[in-house]
């Protein structure tokens, strides 16, 4: 962490954009902290940071939308999701995008593979920019907010952020495992 810090001191806004795309929320609470000590500008700092992550959401849309991927296909088989189930998982999607969408990018740990399932569901890329833009601005107003209240404690702040992303991956995993055993038993 400290190497970020000692980064985003040195190249400042340069580098803030990089590092949103790939991790938004512990880099907003430490811009937040570097924001409150007055090396950043917290507006220039929130611009940069949403459009990050936006790139990053738009990058992981357009891999489930447009990627081929064998493992992404192995995953989908994997799961029991013939054409009969992605359709209904599409049509949940295409009725409920703000949930979905805003869900997916709020639990941390799962929010990429909810995005590269919205778009793999062909969500309109307008409606699923628009869902993203809303729901990163009001996130982004959070977690820049606790880097300037609560800055200095960005150590145990990430600790606190890992331990809710282990819990949502381990409830993901939970379902997914659920999931796939009443799959399998239905089939017997």
């Amino acid at each position: 962490m400290e190497h970020i810090i000692h980064l985003l001191l040195d190249f400042k806004y340069l580098i803030l954009f990089p590092l949103a795309i790939v991790e938004g929320p512990i880099i907003a609470v430490i811009a937040g902290l570097l924001c409150s000590r007055g090396f950043l500008n917290p507006l220039l700092v929130y611009i940069i940071i949403v459009s990050g992550d936006l790139v990053g959401d738009s990058f992981c849309y357009s891999l489930g939308r447009w990627g081929k991927s064998k493992l992404l296909q192995k995953i989908i088989k994997r799961l029991g999701l013939n054409k009969n189930k992605m359709d209904r998982i599409r049509v949940f999607f295409d009725s409920n995008p703000a949930k979905t969408i805003s869900l997916s990018k709020i639990i941390l740990g799962i929010g990429v593979a909810g995005i590269i399932f919205a778009g793999n569901a062909r969500i309109p890329y307008n409606k699923f920019f628009r869902i993203c833009l809303v729901t990163s601005a009001v996130q982004y107003i959070f977690y820049l907010g606790i880097g300037i209240l609560f800055g200095h404690a960005y150590i145990q702040i990430n600790h606190y952020l890992n331990y809710f992303a282990s819990i949502s991956i381990l409830a993901a995993i939970a379902f997914l495992l659920f999931y796939f055993i009443k799959s399998m038993l239905n089939k017997l």
